[in-house]
């Protein structure tokens, strides 16, 4: 009796059974891991999920946090504003409405007269943020304002110079030389006082407060020449 010829249609059906066979043996000698390693990923899955919800969660809570702080504030109520916004920097450390919250809490104290918490407060806020984060600037302004009202002039004057470096805007840069030229009156320096009105004549004419501060370098200038200034 002849030899069957084997089709190609047998050849792959016995491969497709083969391999089957395979992988079968395969399942069965390595069930456990499959098992273990599809928990694995479920597990990971439900890790993440967590994760990504609990985060949620937080950065809600921050928020309301936030917004009941800044009601305070925006109410006059400056003590119990710095004291929620402390709470929001401490709970939420590392979020965005930390780092909000640690300037407002510097300037909730700074109106409420609280200057050597206000001090503590910006001058942490200015060691910890980055040099190019937008706050920066009022960081600055609001630790050069503290010594001012202080009594430190010298330290408010260098201090608001910095913080005109770091100004990118226009309206900040108006407003802290504004104050820049206060404090130099009050240190007596009236002749740099009067030079920087001068530039802030110059450099923004359309200022609504130009004339007030054409008045302002008259008399500074005035001071400046006469003697014992």
């Amino acid at each position: 009796m002849g030899k069957k010829r084997i089709t190609k249609k047998k050849l792959k059906e016995d491969a497709f059974v083969s391999a089957s066979f395979e992988v079968g043996h395969y399942v069965q000698e390595n069930l456990t891991r499959i098992i273990m390693g599809t928990v694995g990923i479920f597990a990971l899955i439900g890790m993440v999920w967590l994760f990504i919800n609990y985060h949620r969660g937080r950065a809600e809570e921050a928020a309301v946090a936030m917004y009941k702080a800044e009601n305070l504030y925006l109410n006059g109520q400056y003590a119990l504003a710095a004291a929620d916004f402390e709470k929001i920097v401490e709970d939420f450390s590392g979020s965005e409405e930390a780092r909000k919250a640690a300037f407002f809490a510097g300037d909730a104290y700074y109106k409420a007269g609280q200057y050597d918490q206000a001090l503590a407060r910006f001058e942490n806020c200015r060691n910890e943020l980055a040099e190019d984060d937008p706050l920066m600037v009022n960081c600055i302004a609001g630790l050069a304002s503290t010594y001012e009202q202080m009594g430190n002039l010298d330290q408010a004057i260098e201090l608001y110079k910095e913080a005109v470096r770091h100004a990118s805007y226009d309206y900040q840069k108006l407003e802290i030389n504004g104050s820049l030229s206060r404090a130099l009156a009050a240190a007596g320096r009236n002749g740099e006082a009067a030079e920087i009105l001068d530039r802030i004549i110059k450099d923004y004419p359309d200022n609504p407060l130009t004339s007030s501060f054409i008045e302002l370098q008259a008399e500074l200038q005035a001071k400046a020449k006469s003697p014992g200034a």
